[in-house]
């Protein structure tokens, strides 16, 4: 096969980190010819096919992807991956959780899933949303430990870990991401200030306030968004007072919460 990178032979490849949790590498794979040789990982490898399909080795046995699905890799596990046949598209992005993220999310430290390849409708949504290089970092983050802890439940040897919601850690989560939402407000951050673990923390914020942590700040930023346009600032600095990435990131997120863009709402307080 061709080598990665060259451009004759149309493989490309680039990596990306969501910091939190010690740092989670992803990789995007567009290829049409490649395949790597056996290698190994020392953390699991899980690869989203988003278009193709891939083939793979997993510890002598072959097997092969479709879309939609999760190639699933354990820490140590000898492999290869690539495209099926030569001039095969495929796209994928594979992600590398490590232990930190690994052992939050309830998977062991050599992960042990079972399957090769996991076709799961109810975890696809939020691989698609974690591994999207269009979603913001804050919420990729807790799309991807949301995905993982369902992996760990739904195809994971051990048996499934339970807590009861606790209203009063929500409590103090939601007064920390009032007190500034300007702030970068990661989940790891948001779990600390309430004194629970991040798994403990999702469940009861879906069980108190059935949203999720970023799906709160997501709120909170509109909301201060909304009174700063009221009083007639400028979006650009508005976007960044809220804690937004750019414009278009408070637009989208504005457009979600209230069903109208920053603009229009700005409009219709100045007439």
């Amino acid at each position: 096969m061709i080598i990665l990178g060259d451009p004759a032979a149309g493989d490309r490849g680039r990596f990306r980190v969501l910091p939190g949790f010690g740092g989670t590498a992803m990789f995007d794979a567009d290829f049409h010819n490649f395949v790597f040789v056996p290698h190994v990982h020392e953390t699991l490898m899980l690869g989203l096919i988003l278009g193709g399909r891939k083939r793979f080795m997993r510890n002598g046995t072959q097997h092969d992807v479709e879309l939609g699905e999760l190639s699933v890799v354990n820490p140590g596990e000898t492999h290869t991956g690539g495209v099926v046949g030569m001039d095969q598209h495929l796209r994928y992005t594979g992600v590398y959780p490590g232990a930190a993220l690994l052992a939050e999310a309830g998977l062991p430290p050599g992960a042990d899933l079972r399957a090769s390849v996991i076709d799961d409708d109810a975890l696809r949504p939020l691989f698609l949303r974690a591994l999207s290089p269009d979603t913001p970092g804050n919420e990729a983050e807790e799309a991807l430990f949301m995905a993982l802890t369902g992996l760990a439940a739904r195809h994971g040897k051990g048996p499934p870990r339970s807590q009861r919601a606790c209203p009063n850690a929500v409590a103090r989560a939601v007064d920390y991401i009032r007190s500034d939402v300007s702030a970068e407000l990661r989940l790891e951050a948001i779990a600390d200030q309430a004194r629970i673990s991040p798994r403990h923390l999702i469940r009861s914020f879906r069980q108190t306030l059935c949203m999720t942590p970023q799906d709160y700040v997501r709120q909170a930023r509109v909301q201060e968004a909304a009174a700063r346009l009221r009083r007639g600032e400028g979006a650009s600095g508005v976007a960044q007072a809220a804690g937004f990435t750019d414009q278009p990131h408070m637009t989208r997120a504005f457009r979600k919460v209230m069903g109208i863009t920053p603009a229009a709402y700005a409009r219709s307080w100045r007439s």
